[in-house]
């Protein structure tokens, strides 16, 4: 489908949610009903309610949530040889709110990090015993992003039951587990369900919530095999827990991605997964994932 049929298709489906929305209906967003988004798959309709969503007291959806996700598809709409996908969570209204591509499978590259450490917080509550030095190793994978450290956590932990419990657990819709054992940078998913997860994480107690989000916190510029993690949603000016991810050169692509909670009181989870020609350089596509961020730091970070 080349851009001109995606404009029209998405003119079409902003008509018909205005239709709708002058009759009684429980489409185009509202709770209770399939959505535009589950029918036709058009990027930009919010769900509320996504599964298992965490319970919280409802704010006002936020109006400039399409805004934000509109502006981040149309820039990412004019790349030639990348795909970019958006993908965003309001935690105080509990809409979702998805790009055109927030639904396709990605590998996670370091993004999988999350999910294990995830894993291994809950497991914990349910009496998993998790020593000190374990606690070193989610914080090295998740604010360094070492390899090493995921390498033992991931079988330490049973990783690829990780990332079934977690999928399982929260609902997810695209996740699984890599083909080949220990490959955990193989592992898919998809925006959507990155943004779910994340989600999750600051309704953790305390204990596990620092667990996680700590690292997220102070990941530090540099990350433990020299790649610079300042890019995406780390390129704000404000503070954010996020999770940089990025690997190549699966068929000939370069994965980078960048996923955190932005806004006051973290009220957004959102994930910008991307995957790019490997011709790009590491430091081009980081620039990508920058530049697809930009308008959802500005108008909800």
């Amino acid at each position: 489908m080349d851009r001109s049929d995606r404009r029209f298709r998405r003119a079409l489906a902003l008509l018909g949610c205005s239709l709708l929305l002058a009759v009684p209906t429980s489409g185009c967003g509202e709770p209770g009903g399939r959505t535009a988004h589950e029918e036709s798959g058009q990027w930009w309709v919010s769900r509320s309610g996504y599964p298992d969503s965490p319970a919280r007291a409802r704010q006002a959806p936020n109006p400039a949530l399409r805004t934000a996700v509109r502006q981040a598809d149309d820039y990412a709409d004019r790349l030639s040889g990348s795909t970019v996908a958006v993908a965003v969570l309001d935690r105080g209204s509990g809409a979702v709110v998805g790009g055109e591509h927030a639904d396709d499978e990605f590998t996670t590259a370091s993004v999988s990090k999350l999910f294990v450490a995830l894993d291994v917080v809950e497991r914990r509550r349910e009496g998993l015993p998790v020593s000190s030095s374990d606690v070193e190793l989610i914080r090295r994978a998740l604010a360094l992003s070492d390899d090493g450290a995921m390498n033992e956590l991931w079988d330490r932990f049973d990783g690829a039951g990780a990332i079934s419990r977690v999928a399982v657990r929260y609902g997810l819709t695209r996740t699984l587990p890599p083909e080949v054992p220990g490959r955990w940078g193989d592992t898919r998913t998809s925006a959507r369900d990155v943004a779910a997860v994340l989600a999750r994480l600051p309704a953790l107690p305390a204990a596990e919530r620092a667990l996680v989000l700590g690292p997220l916190d102070e990941a530090p510029r540099t990350a433990a095999e020299g790649f610079d993690q300042q890019y995406g949603l780390k390129a704000g000016a404000r503070r954010a827990a996020v999770k940089a991810g990025w690997m190549c050169c699966a068929d000939g692509r370069r994965s980078v991605h960048s996923a955190g909670l932005i806004g006051p009181d973290r009220r957004y989870a959102v994930a910008v997964l991307s995957t790019q020609p490997s011709s790009k350089s590491y430091s081009q596509a980081s620039e990508v994932v920058t530049e697809a961020a930009a308008p959802l730091l500005r108008h909800l970070g």
